[in-house]
C-alpha cells in the first residue's frame, strides 16, 4: 500500500502544484466565460463600478475575502494586488503602495483592526494608511501563504506552501504539521493547509491540499481524518499510474472522510462541518459520521471550491465547472452563466452585511447576487 503511493508520489506532486498555481491567479478565460465583447453583454453590466486590471498581466482568480468593521469589502487577486470596495468605487492596492506582493491568497481583519494579507511573499499588514511587514522584516519574505486565521485567543495561524502550519501568539512562532511522516501525503512530509476554521466549541480544524485530509486540534494534540484504505486501493484518488487497474471497488463509508484533498471548510448553524473536496463533491460531518453529496445525491462529483451558509440558512457551494449550488436542506438549485453569473468556475463566496452574495471566479470575474439578479463587477 505505502509502496504504491510512494511510487506515484511524483505524479501526484505535479498534479498538486499544477492545480494550486492555476487557482492562485494564472488561469485564463475558460469555455464557460461569457462570449462576445462589451457591446454584446447584457445591459445590467453597464454603469457598475468594476475591478480593472492595472498591472499589465493576465490575472486569473478573484477571491471574495472580507467585509471589514467599517463595511468595506476586500477582494484578493493573483497578480493585481487587492481591491477595496466602499460601496461606490474600487481602490486598487499593489506593491506600488507597499503591498509585499501582487499575488494575494487571503485577507483577514484582526482584533486590533489591522487588515492582514497573505501573499506569495509572506504576510503584509495595513493599518489604514501604511503597509508593513508582519513579524520581523524578511522573516517570511520567501514564504508563500495559503491561508490566515486569528483564533478566539488572539493567536494568528497561517498555512504555507511547503513548510506546513504556523501559530504566532504575539511572541513566539511555532511550526506544526511539518516533517510529518504521513503515508498518504504524496510522498511529502509536510501539510499544505488551505483553510482554517474554529468551530463553536473552540476546536480548530485545518484542511490539507496535498493528501493530508483534515486535521483537528484541541489545543494539545492533532487528530487526522482520512478516507478509508479502500479509497487508495481502488485508485479513487486517481493519483496512481495510468496502467494501474483497481482490484477493489470503493464503497462510501460514513466512518471516513470522502476525499483526502480538501479546498475549504464551513460550519453551519446546526454545528455540522462541511468540506469542499477535490473530486468527491461536498462532505458533511456531524461529529459522528460523514455524509457525501455527489451526483447520486443530486449534486456534482467534481471540484467543490468553497462553501458558505447565508443568513437565511441556505448553504451555497461553489464548483470549479458548474457555477454555484444553493442547498435548502432537501434540494439543490444550480446557478450558472445562464442566470447571469460571470463565469462557471467559481473560486470564493462572501456574504455582506446586507445579505448580498459575492462570487469570485476564474478569468478575473466578480458577481454579486441580491437574491434575484446577478450583477457583474469586473471588466
Amino acid at each position: 500500500m505505502k509502496g504504491l503511493l510512494d511510487a506515484v508520489a511524483s505524479y501526484g506532486a505535479v498534479l498538486l502544484f499544477a492545480f494550486v498555481f492555476s487557482t492562485s491567479g494564472y488561469g485564463q478565460a475558460g469555455p464557460n466565460a461569457p462570449r462576445g465583447g462589451p457591446g454584446k453583454r447584457p445591459s445590467i453590466w453597464e454603469g457598475q463600478p468594476k475591478l480593472i486590471r492595472t498591472q499589465g498581466v493576465e490575472s486569473g482568480n478573484v477571491g471574495c475575502e472580507l467585509q471589514d468593521k467599517a463595511g468595506n469589502l476586500w477582494f484578493s487577486t493573483g497578480g493585481q494586488g487587492v481591491y477595496r470596495y466602499d460601496g461606490k468605487s474600487f481602490t486598487n492596492f499593489t506593491t506600488r503602495n507597499g503591498l509585499s506582493d501582487n499575488e494575494v491568497s487571503v485577507i483577514i481583519e484582526d482584533k486590533a483592526g489591522h487588515i492582514l494579507f497573505g501573499t506569495k511573499s509572506g504576510i503584509c499588514q495595513y493599518d489604514g494608511k501604511t503597509f508593513t511587514n508582519y513579524l520581523k522584516p524578511g522573516l517570511l519574505a520567501k514564504v508563500r501563504i495559503t491561508c490566515l486565521f486569528e483564533d478566539r485567543g488572539g493567536n494568528l495561524w497561517f498555512g504555507t506552501m511547503g513548510t506546513g502550519l504556523y501559530r504566532y501568539d504575539g511572541r513566539t512562532l511555532t511550526n506544526f504539521l511539518n516533517n510529518d511522516d504521513h503515508p498518504f501525503n504524496l510522498g511529502a512530509h509536510y501539510q499544505l493547509i488551505m483553510d482554517i476554521l474554529q468551530d463553536r466549541n473552540g476546536v480548530l480544524w485545518f484542511c490539507s491540499w496535498n493528501g493530508g485530509g483534515v486535521w483537528q486540534y484541541d489545543g494539545k494534540s492533532f487528530k487526522n481524518f482520512l478516507p478509508a484504505a479502500e479509497y487508495y486501493r481502488s485508485n479513487e484518488d486517481q493519483r496512481s499510474a495510468a496502467s494501474y487497474v483497481p482490484k477493489v471497488t470503493y464503497p462510501l463509508s460514513r466512518e471516513h472522510l470522502t476525499d483526502d484533498m480538501i479546498f475549504s471548510m464551513a460550519e453551519d448553524r446546526a454545528g455540522n462541518l462541511w468540506f469542499a473536496t477535490r473530486r468527491h463533491g461536498a462532505c458533511c460531518y456531524d461529529g459522528k459520521s460523514f455524509t457525501s453529496f455527489r451526483e447520486k445525491e443530486g449534486f456534482v462529483s467534481y471540484g467543490i471550491t468553497a462553501i458558505l451558509e447565508d443568513k437565511k440558512g441556505y448553504l451555497w457551494l461553489a464548483t470549479d465547472k458548474n457555477g454555484v449550488f444553493r442547498y435548502d436542506g432537501k434540494t439543490f438549485k444550480n446557478y450558472t452563466t445562464k442566470d447571469g453569473l460571470v463565469n462557471n468556475s467559481v473560486r470564493s463566496i462572501l456574504e455582506d452585511k446586507t445579505g448580498n452574495l459575492w462570487f469570485g471566479t476564474r478569468a478575473f470575474g466578480l458577481s454579486r447576487y441580491d437574491g434575484k439578479t446577478f450583477i457583474t463587477f469586473s471588466e
